[in-house]
């Protein structure tokens, strides 16, 4: 099934897509993961703050070995394991609140109607991860320094990765081709090294979560943002398209 994206009428999302096709998305094989430990064993417990327990934290972090977040390089940082350590869980939970496919109740989290609808349905479940990640994630809140910038336009953002991103681009370029660097005057360090940190968060780690880009190989771990260069996956076509017949005004770069 072909459904419009929330985020624009001209937008289209593939939700047919299954586990296979989706092997590449850690946040749809990795939620799918939770929304079924949710619904079989009653719910999630919670701390007081409304985060996952650690033992689900712990067991989170084995088993998705999330790339970039293996369980040997988290316990390197932290002797247990708490949700704001693990970044990747803390996001998703927040996008399965967000999407409505998890609620708060009494100390757990429970799968909702929506949830419970939506398990067995990987291309779904991208679908709405894909939605919710770009319309109601607090993406500042998990920046370190959060950047002071207007609201991003994320049509426009992946609308450049769908055009300009079949080869490897470097995160420089991409920047550029996606914020008007030169009018960035409140900045840290530069404006360009800013547009990158923003971009980073913004539009280059969902898509890496979503599956949708890879990053160049053969860098360091933590290398720096001007060694950073991006392409496309076969999923991120095969995923979101945009039909232009529906799209009422504006361009797409």
């Amino acid at each position: 099934m072909i459904r419009q994206s929330r985020l624009a009428p001209f937008i289209m999302l593939n939700e047919s897509l299954g586990a296979s096709d989706l092997s590449g998305s850690p946040m749809a094989i990795n939620g799918m993961k939770v929304l079924i430990r949710a619904a079989e064993n009653g719910g999630i417990t919670l701390t007081k703050s409304g985060a996952f327990y650690r033992k689900f934290v712990t067991w989170a972090a084995e088993d998705f070995q999330w790339p970039g977040y293996e369980t040997e390089e988290l316990y390197a940082l932290n002797k247990v394991l708490n949700e704001q350590d693990f970044i990747p869980l803390s996001i998703m939970h927040e996008l399965m609140i967000g999407a409505r496919l998890l609620r708060h109740t009494k100390g757990k989290a429970l799968t909702m109607k929506a949830g419970k609808a939506m398990i067995g349905d990987h291309g779904a479940l991208q679908a709405e991860l894909f939605d919710t990640y770009f319309l109601a994630l607090d993406h500042g809140a998990y920046e370190r320094f959060p950047i002071d910038h207007d609201d991003p336009d994320f049509v426009h953002f992946l609308g450049v990765a769908h055009n300009r991103l079949d080869d490897w681009v470097p995160l420089t370029e991409l920047a550029g081709w996606c914020l008007p660097i030169d009018m960035i005057t409140n900045y840290r360090f530069s404006p360009l090294e800013d547009a990158c940190y923003y971009l980073l968060s913004r539009l280059v780690r969902p898509l890496l979560w979503l599956g949708m880009i890879e990053r160049y190989p053969g860098v360091e771990r933590y290398p720096a943002f001007h060694d950073l260069r991006y392409r496309k996956t076969p999923l991120y076509d095969r995923f979101l398209h945009f039909n232009f017949t529906k799209a009422m005004s504006g361009t797409i770069h």
